[in-house]
């Protein structure tokens, strides 16, 4: 199987927590972000790696190499400036067959190996995970008729229930030829120009834990839930004690060095 993560974006939700470390090398106890990342892959058969990078790319050359450490092979498509999700697969190449895609800010539980098979199994040009969400509002729905004038029912805060996009793809090599050279695009924009050419794309829902950690708020509380459960992440063997959740900081990352004699 071969992954493409898609790791140059400037992490600007993240301010000042970005502006020396790109977002794929925060930390998580003894790991950056994107050595779980890596080693997930590995485990569900990932053989080859490309990171796309941008924004501090040889910040991350110099913590993953070659990944050797991680017994995965890593290479790399460098795009002078960030190109979006989707910009950076116009790049990437040898990419002959189809690729499991995810961005570089998600920490999650995902079998990727079952996301790559349902998509091979269903002929989509591509295939999104998606996750149920819930969303209360917080007020009372009032429910109109189609003058605008007469009540017809009042709901009071309903949850209403969306599936999201979870940044982790299987995409076909074919899809390229409808992103743009040298123009930033994101996969919102491939996936419309993939139903609008008529080209059949199909969602995978996944209940495993997942978090997005391009925001503070939601960086630490991934730090907290990968405190509490190293093992839902990686293979015991990695899965170390961490520190307590009350004690993580936001900090560096960790060295080739220190990643090797882990492994």
């Amino acid at each position: 199987m071969h992954a493409i993560v898609i790791a140059g974006g400037k992490g600007t939700r993240l301010g000042p927590l970005t502006a020396e470390t790109p977002k794929a090398l925060m930390r998580f106890g003894e790991f950056t972000l994107l050595e779980i990342t890596l080693l997930r892959l590995r485990e569900a058969g990932a053989e080859r790696v490309t990171l796309c990078v941008s924004h501090l790319g040889e910040m991350i050359r110099q913590v993953i190499g070659s990944g050797d450490a991680l017994g995965i092979a890593v290479e790399y498509c460098h795009d002078p400036v960030p190109l979006g999700t989707a910009g950076p697969l116009r790049q990437v190449p040898h990419w002959d067959e189809p690729a499991l895609v995810m961005n570089c800010d998600i920490l999650t539980g995902l079998d990727f190996g079952r996301l790559y098979r349902s998509h091979v199994d269903s002929g989509a040009r591509l295939t999104v995970a998606t996750q149920r969400r819930h969303v209360v509002v917080p007020f009372g729905v009032i429910e109109l008729s189609e003058t605008g004038h007469e009540v017809r029912a009042i709901r009071e805060k309903p949850s209403l229930s969306f599936d999201v996009s979870a940044g982790i793809y299987v995409v076909d090599p074919k899809a390229k030829d409808l992103i743009p050279m040298q123009e930033p695009t994101d996969m919102p924009a491939l996936m419309r120009a993939l139903l609008e050419e008529g080209h059949p794309v199909q969602a995978s829902s996944f209940t495993d834990v997942w978090h997005d950690i391009g925001t503070p708020a939601g960086y630490q509380a991934a730090q907290r839930d990968f405190a509490t459960d190293p093992t839902a992440y990686l293979m015991p063997k990695f899965a170390t004690p961490q520190p307590r959740a009350d004690d993580l900081l936001i900090s560096s990352p960790l060295s080739p060095e220190n990643m090797k004699a882990r492994t």
